[in-house]
């Protein structure tokens, strides 16, 4: 897809429904990505699409795989929200810049770490659990394979 004010090109991971009123983009995040190109992204593909990035946690030998799964803390501060549980934890790694960039992510941000797909509370979705979050702090929502894909499925008209 071009961007008609910059000329720019975009090549969506995966798009389905194009041209539909629930034309859908699923973002698939393996490497590192700035919080401008992350805006840039959803600013361009959010104009005429659902959105959403699923950001995979890399093996637990990795920086980030070891931050992430230290950070893990299910059974602390969990806050039922719309019969789904979100936990409340703090990111345990030195820079704290990976969680809160997600944080402000403006389309629904999915991890994927391992067999595990977690769902991160947005902006909105933290002041419904009692937020705005401190830095550092992060809420997910533990979600079965199939929880998520209902999630991101573009043919359901409640799953926005």
């Amino acid at each position: 897809m071009r961007d008609p004010v910059t000329k720019e090109l975009h090549r969506a991971d995966v798009l389905v429904g194009s041209g539909t009123p629930r034309a859908t983009v699923l973002e698939l995040q393996h490497s590192s990505i700035s919080e401008d190109e992350r805006n840039a992204r959803e600013a361009f593909y959010r104009r005429e699409h659902r959105m959403f990035w699923l950001v995979h946690i890399h093996s637990e030998s990795s920086f980030l795989g070891t931050y992430f799964s230290m950070s893990l803390d299910f059974g602390s501060r969990v806050v039922n929200l719309d019969g789904k549980d979100f936990a409340i934890m703090c990111w345990m790694g030195p820079n704290k810049q990976f969680i809160e960039k997600w944080k402000r992510a403006a389309a629904h941000v999915f991890f994927n770490a391992g067999p595990y797909i977690f769902y991160l509370a947005g902006p909105a979705v933290a002041s419904r659990l009692g937020g705005p979050l401190k830095r550092g702090e992060f809420a997910l929502c533990a979600l079965t394979r199939d929880e998520f894909l209902r999630a991101v499925r573009w043919e359901d008209s409640a799953s926005s």
